[in-house]
């Protein structure tokens, strides 16, 4: 059976075509900034201010940085998936639900891989990606689900089934085996950690019902977004106002938190260039006791620079791997903040957050009544799992040699297809 498998990502997305015979080939997207094709797209919108079209991906941030940042960009929006407060936005007038954006990437983002590949997806079996949880809140977790079934739905994918994404990145790791193995698979994007314990190599590869194969699976909604929102929180927020004060009518108060709060996930940013909140930022500006961090504060939303700053931290973040200090900036599109931050103070910051996916991936050992050492391998993918905090703990409990890893961005998607030929529920 020839079957689809769709990656829909927090920061890339993948699709994948695997035929009968296990052979797979993904998709590649033309870059726009660089010169060449990659195997992902950046999960990404931008509605230009002045312009009808509406662009994804590489052609989204081709387009932002060229028009100079005027328009609406749209990054993370898998994050809004569980939110039940989060019903949507206006842009250039017209109202978005989370569906809506979430059906406007996919329309554009299968349509490019159709053309690519040569092929119809509605002609296919297809297999979409879910995270194992997209909420510890059961409710909101369905929400996400149903959120994203009926965004996948207005883009016109409407025969489809869900596959957990750790369960598809074991399946991508299996297609290598000569030899069964116990296998925990650890999926760390940029929303979700998820991590899969299952029995995988040539005696479960061929079994149409993977079922039992599988020996526990759980989520926690920590990874890469998380990380990076904590170097925003040490070293930018001071910059752009945090803890300053304005004229609340006749007395002092404190700029609210919520607005920091925002800043801390790259997907609420855009969403604060509402008109209440420009005008509410011009009145704290006129009145700040630190008026050049306000006003940073205020370019940054105006300009819509969620992105440039995103972008800057992933740099500094990824510096930091290798480096003592790294630098937060980004000089040729001018982003408003500049500041250094330290290894030292980047491993502090995120100790917690590190903490709490090394402990669920000893919880899922512990659903299935099962050790580290009886753990054969640990297969890492996701960006965040090449972050050296992490795998120093990973190598702690299971020792460097069982520590696998390949397809960091494209294993899920391989998966995914791969299990449009068994089945898993």
């Amino acid at each position: 059976m020839t079957a689809i498998g769709i990656d829909f990502g927090t920061s890339n997305s993948g699709y994948a075509l695997a035929h009968e015979d296990g052979s797979v080939r993904l998709a590649s997207f033309e870059r726009v900034t660089d010169p060449g094709r990659t195997e992902t797209a950046p999960t990404v919108l931008f509605f230009p201010e002045y312009e009808k079209d509406t662009h994804f991906g590489h052609h989204a941030i081709g387009r932002y940085l060229h028009v100079g940042l005027e328009g609406r960009f749209v990054q993370s929006m898998k994050t809004f998936l569980p939110m039940k407060s989060f019903n949507g936005t206006a842009i250039r007038g017209r109202p978005f639900d989370i569906e809506e954006l979430v059906a406007t990437f996919l329309r554009r983002f299968v349509a490019e891989a159709e053309k690519e590949l040569g092929v119809r997806t509605a002609d296919l079996e297809l297999v979409l990606g879910r995270p194992a949880r997209f909420s510890e809140d059961p409710e909101a977790d369905a929400l996400a689900e149903a959120r994203l079934r009926t965004g996948a739905a207005r883009a016109g994918l409407t025969r489809f089934r869900f596959l957990i994404e750790p369960v598809a990145a074991a399946l991508a790791y299996e297609r290598e085996l000569d030899h069964d193995q116990t296998v925990l698979v650890v999926d760390l994007g940029g929303g979700t950690s998820d991590f899969t314990l299952m029995r995988v190599g040539p005696s479960q590869r061929h079994l149409l019902d993977r079922r039992p194969s599988i020996l526990a699976s759980r989520g926690v909604p920590v990874a890469g977004d998380k990380i990076d929102a904590e170097i925003v929180r040490v070293a930018l927020l001071p910059l752009l106002g945090l803890g300053s004060d304005y004229l609340a009518f006749t007395d002092r108060a404190q700029v609210p938190h919520w607005l920091f709060q925002r800043l801390l996930q790259w997907n609420h940013v855009s969403f604060l260039k509402s008109k209440d909140t420009m005008e509410f930022l011009k009145l704290v500006h006129r009145t700040s006791n630190n008026k050049p961090a306000i006003g940073r504060l205020l370019e940054l939303v105006d300009s819509d620079q969620g992105f440039l700053l995103f972008r800057a931290v992933e740099r500094a973040k990824r510096a930091l791997s290798t480096a003592e200090v790294a630098r937060i900036a980004d000089e040729d599109s001018a982003l408003v903040v500049d500041a250094e931050i330290t290894r030292a103070e980047f491993e502090a910051a995120v100790s917690p957050l590190v903490d709490r996916i090394h402990g669920t991936a000893l919880e899922t050992l512990a659903q299935a009544e099962v050790g580290p050492d009886a753990v054969d391998a640990v297969f890492m993918t996701g960006g965040t799992s090449l972050l050296p905090q992490v795998r120093r703990r990973f190598y702690e409990t299971f020792g460097e040699a069982k520590i696998k890893s390949g397809g960091t961005f494209t294993s899920v998607a391989v998966g995914l297809a791969l299990g449009g030929q068994r089945t898993f529920a």
